[in-house]
């Protein structure tokens, strides 16, 4: 099966795989909002509110995405969540490691 296959899959059930999708995203939201990583208490300020939250940010903006795509909604607008979640994701790593 190949990427265009697959995207054409996609489109034809546009609704339910955005939705699943934003479903499995939130559930991830959750468990990341209840399991802090143990750096969180290592740090503190911005840093600490990027490790505590930055992760289940990324799941929130995620299922956003999931949702604007099941509604039909402007491919920009979906890519500008996408990448807002990767953009939070990298800041959840960033301080992490650092």
């Amino acid at each position: 099966m190949t990427g265009r296959d697959v995207r054409g899959w996609a489109e034809g059930r546009r609704r339910t795989v955005g939705f699943v999708g934003a479903v499995l995203a939130l559930a991830m939201a959750t468990l990341w909002t209840v399991v802090v990583p143990d750096r969180a208490t290592e740090v503190d300020g911005v840093r600490q509110l990027a490790v505590r939250w930055g992760h289940p940010l990324c799941w929130v903006l995620l299922a956003l995405a999931g949702v604007l795509y099941a509604v039909r909604a402007p491919a920009a607008w979906v890519a500008g969540v996408t990448w807002a979640a990767l953009a939070a994701y990298l800041l959840f790593l960033g301080a992490t490691v650092l």
